[in-house]
């Protein structure tokens, strides 16, 4: 590390400006400036006063219109609590309510730290950000992390039901409806934790475990390296940071009164385990709340009066205990090794030091040795050791560490270990906004009068019926299990001869849709009467017995419902097709979507009809290539482009090309699916039937 950060002080030091400039808005709050970047401010508001001091007591040098544009040379706090930034515009010097403010750091490219990024093998879409938190601080050194890990896989593994999980109160977009954390009969999450834990949904992950989401001057704390170097801490420097970073939480106060215990403790028990003491602090906070109401330290739980857990060590929910009771039994020197770690806890000193020595041990030592990687485990075991389930517990804590670094701490080579993907999608995941219940399924599906097959089931979205030529109108009931779900398509349809298609839509409170399809085939000719009975001979002549319904099988493809999937090959032509497909009791053919017979690939809609000896319908098959949207039987940048604009809402589909879009088969059209078409073009994986 101190190799690393000579280094980058000398490139520092032989700093030459180039002409080219790159821009990056950042927040309007606090913005350093540096030799290598100029702060630019843009007024959004229209006759906003420019003051000679920061606040509204001081007189105006006049009006500011809309667009106009100056300087930023600093900020101040007004008596009213107001931030105000003083700006240069037009050679005059005064200030502004930050309010009515927009500033955009303009970053002079620096070719030996863009040399040094290219070496670590940062990619583009981490740059700016880089290049914006360098002109800020030059002497911060970042270090790319190259994981070796597939963007997709590790999403999938993160994803996986109880690794993540995100409050019951968070937005219903941030929650999981994936098999087990959702039910869909009564609209209701699974708590999977203690306190109303439920799981996180893909998008929220994805969100949080993006490191470009967060390369600004806060939340890239979470990528700080987390190890103590007593021989370049000045102790009393450190010990007034840590005392700024805790002065609104508990542990600025003492064990009894006002005295400094805790941060006497945390600062010895830093030094002893060799981990820095704002990591301590802020994980502290983090577990047990600003204001210490967290029942792990309260020392009065019920069976365990008198024990402290102030890491929530072991803390997690059981089938016998509640996450906290489990963590004071792990306090209390039960199970393996029950004097490790300086158990039992039995006082907060203890408790302190052995949660430290646990973490320094357990993590910083093998390599989780910053909040990020405490939190996703991207070393040893992969995805297994991960000290919380909070998806957003990195990010918590990387905040609470920032504010425990002044301007001046700010000015020392602190070291970033930022991880690196393989084939991360070009733009960062945005954090979900979305709210109402996700719930758009089916309580309820029925013909009147007649019977579907197969029998309705919430999770099936694709049923048949056949009905006689009589049948010219059909009535379609549906009910949601949730009464905020509209549906649409239920009511009658009148039937043509030959083949229907009735699609009932479920639209979810969130605006999340889910299609159910009934194939109705209404019979060609009407059903011939009964002869009539001879009065000279009463008996009727002997009836027929009853045809049997020809079937279809196949050992090569999956047949389930009125759906045909797994084809081996794509594309498959037709006469492959048809010889993998074995029919009893009668025969069946080919026809494109649109009604043709097909002569060619077999794609996407794709039907397959079964006749009897008398040339009649009697069930029909759809055909699903996963990844063929347009249905020609093949996966090209053409079905590429309709995921991608399905995904970005440019246009969208339904019904089948909607199935054959959804490539991972997790009930959704995402950038995952997007990621594997891809793949499948280039040949670098291919699609699973």
């Amino acid at each position: 590390m101190k190799s690393t950060a000579k280094k980058m002080k000398r490139i520092l030091f032989s700093l030459v400006l180039a002409l080219a400039i790159v821009t990056t808005s950042v927040a309007s709050y606090s913005v350093p400036v540096h030799a290598d970047s100029i702060t630019t401010a843009t007024i959004t508001g229209e006759g906003v006063n420019f003051r000679n001091g920061p606040g509204t007591e001081h007189d105006s040098l006049g009006k500011l219109s809309k667009g106009t544009t100056g300087i930023y040379l600093e900020k101040a706090t007004a008596s009213t609590g107001k931030v105000w930034y003083k700006l240069t515009i037009n050679d005059k010097t005064g200030w502004v309510h930050s309010d009515y403010v927009k500033l955009t750091v303009q970053v002079t490219s620096d070719p030996e730290f863009e040399a040094y990024l290219t070496a670590q093998g940062f990619p583009e879409s981490y740059k700016d950000g880089l290049r914006l938190l360098h002109a800020m601080y030059p002497n911060w050194v970042f270090e790319a992390q190259h994981t070796n890990l597939e963007w997709a896989t590790v999403i999938a593994e993160e994803y996986k039901l109880g690794r993540n999980l995100v409050h019951t109160s968070a937005l219903s977009s941030w929650k999981s409806t994936q098999t087990g954390a959702y039910d869909w009969t009564t609209s209701t999450w699974k708590m999977l934790d203690s306190g109303g834990w439920v799981a996180a949904s893909k998008e929220i992950i994805e969100h949080y475990m993006d490191p470009r989401n967060f390369l600004d001057k806060t939340n890239v704390f979470q990528f700080l390296k987390q190890s103590y170097d007593a021989s370049t801490v000045d102790t009393e420097e450190v010990r007034e940071s840590l005392k700024g970073m805790v002065k609104n939480t508990f542990l600025a106060n003492g064990y009894d009164e006002n005295s400094d215990a805790y941060i006497d403790d945390i600062m010895a028990t830093a030094a002893e385990v060799k981990v820095s003491p704002y990591v301590l602090a802020a994980m502290i906070i983090q577990e047990q709340g600003t204001d210490g109401s967290g029942r792990s330290i309260s020392g009065t739980v019920k069976g365990y009066e008198g024990y402290y857990n102030f890491f929530n060590i072991g803390a997690y929910k059981t089938s016998t205990m509640e996450a906290v009771e489990r963590g004071l039994w792990y306090a209390s020197g039960s199970g393996t090794g029950a004097t490790s770690y300086f158990r039992p806890w039995n006082t907060r000193l203890a408790s302190i030091k052995g949660g430290a020595k646990h973490y320094g041990e357990g993590f910083v030592s093998v390599g989780q040795d910053t909040m990020y990687l405490k939190k996703f485990d991207l070393v040893g075991t992969l995805y297994t050791h991960q000290y919380m389930t909070n998806i957003g517990g990195a990010f918590g804590e990387g905040k609470l560490m920032a504010a425990a670094y002044d301007e001046k701490a700010r000015e020392s080579a602190l070291v970033f270990k930022i991880p690196v993907f393989l084939n991360m999608p070009a733009t960062p995941g945005a954090k979900p906004t979305g709210t109402g219940s996700p719930n758009y399924m089916l309580k309820s599906l029925a013909v009147e009068g007649q019977s579907l097959t197969p029998t309705f089931a919430y999770t099936d979205t694709s049923y048949s019926l056949i009905v006689g030529y009589e049948v010219a109108t059909i009535h379609v009931t549906a009910t949601a299990y949730d009464a905020k779900a509209k549906i649409t398509g239920a009511g009658s349809h009148n039937l043509k001869v030959g083949d229907n298609t009735i699609a009932v839509t479920v639209k979810a409170e969130n605006g999340a849709e889910r299609i159910y399809t009934i194939h109705v085939v209404r019979s060609e000719t009407p059903d011939e009467p009964n002869p009539p009975v001879n009065p000279d001979n009463p008996t009727p002549p002997d009836t027929p017995p009853t045809p049997v319904a020809p079937t279809v099988s196949s050992t090569t493809y999956k047949i389930t419902g009125n759906n045909i999937t797994g084809l081996t090959t794509v594309p498959t032509d037709v006469t492959t097709f048809k010889s993998k497909l074995t029919v009893a009791n009668g025969s069946a053919k080919v026809y494109n979507a649109d009604g043709s017979e097909c002569t060619g690939n077999i794609g996407t809609g794709t039907v397959v009809k079964l006749f009897d000896a008398q040339n009649n319908v009697t069930a029909t098959y759809s055909v699903v290539v996963y990844g063929d949207t347009n249905g020609d039987g093949k996966i090209s940048s053409v079905d590429l482009l309709q995921v991608k604009k399905h995904i970005v809402k440019a246009s969208s589909m339904s019904g089948l090309p909607a199935t054959a879009a959804d490539v991972n088969k997790d009930g959704k059209v995402s950038s995952v699916d997007l990621l594997m078409v891809k793949k499948h073009i280039v040949k670098a994986s291919l699609i699973q039937q």
